[in-house]
């Protein structure tokens, strides 16, 4: 995403729910000047743009704006169904969503993107307009973008921060202090953290990507239980995680339940911290990732790869 100019930066933080203090910290401005840029802001030359055949970039850099904003604005007041048909996306009616590609429109480019498309089904089915949304691991910003677009408020945390993405505020979940970084109870959490031995390299070396399969474990535990206190009885909890096998090491035939981590594990742990599974969505990874040698290695020594991941629905039991 593009830095855009403080005025498009107040009117992004403000459509995603900012208190008119916490977007005067940031941005250094008086809140009443705050009030003034979001009350007279106009774009309504957007769409005389569009019907001269200019394209949504151009628009973006017309207005040194981001790209997700201007969506946001041309799609201001449809349904979500009509935002679905105008972005591209396949409204999905079943529990298997299959995106292959990421919508390079929405997020940064950041380890272990994942699809707009699956944020906006998320959104669409377990929440609506003006709900807030909680993004507790919020990497390139996929879900603050597409909350932009479908008209949901959003606060968003990382231990990964940029002066590009001030919507994006700094956070560490650390086990042996947890704090909990909001006050009021969102209508949807979604969790979306690094997988296990996962692009451990890629991240911050405070990453749970990296820890042993006991801590790791206990990690969600702790986490799972922090969440719950802090969520209404109506919060529905969106978690995002894949299965994980040493199958790079091992024929399918040695695996073994103790050395992996599946989706029984995470189930389990919800079930133990006072959370009730009401969906499990296939969300799967794209078996492109596998080339043509390392498939022809894997079936000479019976290795079966992963391509299995899940988007599990809690709510409090």
């Amino acid at each position: 995403m593009q830095m855009a100019s403080r005025n498009t930066v107040i009117l992004r933080l403000s459509r995603l729910g900012w208190l008119q203090e916490k977007i005067a910290e940031t941005t250094g401005i008086t809140r009443g000047r705050i009030a003034q840029i979001v009350n007279n802001t106009n774009f309504g030359e957007i769409n005389n743009l569009l019907s001269q055949g200019r394209d949504m970039d151009y628009i973006a850099r017309h207005y040194n704006m981001d790209l997700p904003l201007v969506w946001a604005l041309r799609l201001e007041g449809k349904t979500d169904q009509e935002k679905f048909k105008e972005l591209g996306w396949g409204l999905r009616t079943w529990d298997q969503w299959n995106f292959n590609q990421c919508d390079e429109r929405f997020g940064d480019d950041w380890p272990g993107r994942i699809p707009a498309q699956l944020v906006g089904h998320t959104l669409f089915y377990f929440t609506k307009p003006g709900d807030l949304v909680l993004d507790l691991m919020a990497g390139g910003g996929v879900v603050s973008d597409v909350c932009l677009v479908f008209e949901r408020k959003c606060l968003s945390f990382d231990l990964a921060t940029r002066d590009k993405r001030p919507d994006i505020l700094y956070h560490y979940w650390d086990p042996r202090n947890w704090k909990w970084p909001i006050t009021k109870k969102p209508d949807l959490i979604f969790f979306d953290p690094p997988y296990f031995d996962k692009k451990a390299g890629d991240y911050s070396e405070k990453s749970i990507s990296s820890l042993p399969r006991e801590e790791y474990l206990k990690f969600f535990e702790e986490f799972f239980t922090l969440v719950k206190q802090h969520a209404k009885q109506t919060t529905r909890l969106a978690f995002i995680n894949a299965d994980w096998r040493d199958f790079q090491n091992k024929a399918a035939i040695d695996e073994t339940p103790e050395a992996s981590i599946l989706a029984d594990d995470y189930l389990n742990i919800l079930s133990k911290t006072g959370w009730q599974r009401t969906h499990i969505i296939q969300v799967p990874l794209s078996s492109e990732r596998f080339d043509a040698g390392i498939v022809s290695a894997m079936q000479k020594k019976r290795i079966l790869g992963v391509t299995s991941r899940y988007l599990i629905i809690a709510r409090k039991s």
